[in-house]
């Protein structure tokens, strides 16, 4: 059982207890690898968050879905293709990451290997092809920054975060970085 420790009670209180309800939504996102690149997202000019920041394939988990399989459903969605070889490279707790909404964010990144399909085009963003050194020289999401080197090496383990912005939501001013690796 996970455990906040509340300021203001000073004491242990399991999460999810009055008054530390989450108010939590959840994504689950792939990085699709092709002989030397990534299958990602430029997210569209015209989204309201994160205009044309390059982000994995992904979206939110339906009710009653896992992060694995909501992941899958994703890519089949919004590229048309299928994947193989998946592997969680990432877990991320962003806390409040938008400003004026009460929800935290928790973002499950996996990578995969392509297996077939035609990539199609969406109004979500232009799906392009791009190595990993072009990778770290886009405009990325600030926790997806944080980890990139450690989601697109693979011998690091799976990675988990949490993430506090300052009060604009532009600027990480605190986080956390815990592996898990089979030694």
């Amino acid at each position: 059982m996970s455990i906040y420790i509340s300021a203001c009670y000073n004491y242990a209180m399991p999460i999810n207890t009055a008054p530390d309800i989450h108010e939590q939504i959840i994504c689950a996102n792939i990085f699709i690898r092709k002989d030397d690149k990534y299958l990602v997202m430029r997210r569209s000019p015209l989204k309201k968050y994160a205009p044309d920041v390059v982000h994995p394939v992904g979206g939110k988990v339906d009710l009653g879905e896992n992060p694995y399989t909501a992941a899958v459903r994703e890519v089949a969605e919004e590229a048309g293709v299928a994947v193989r070889n998946m592997r969680l490279e990432a877990v991320i707790q962003e806390i409040k990451p938008i400003k004026d909404e009460p929800y935290n964010w928790l973002v499950f990144h996996f990578s995969a290997d392509y297996k077939s399909g035609e990539v199609i085009s969406t109004e979500e963003g232009e799906l392009i092809w791009l190595t990993p050194d072009e990778i770290r020289n886009e405009t990325l999401f600030p926790t997806v920054r944080l980890i990139i080197d450690h989601i697109l090496d693979h011998e690091k383990g799976t990675v988990f975060t949490t993430v506090e912005y300052d009060d604009n939501k532009q600027n990480i001013i605190g986080h956390t970085l815990d592996f898990c690796v089979i030694e």
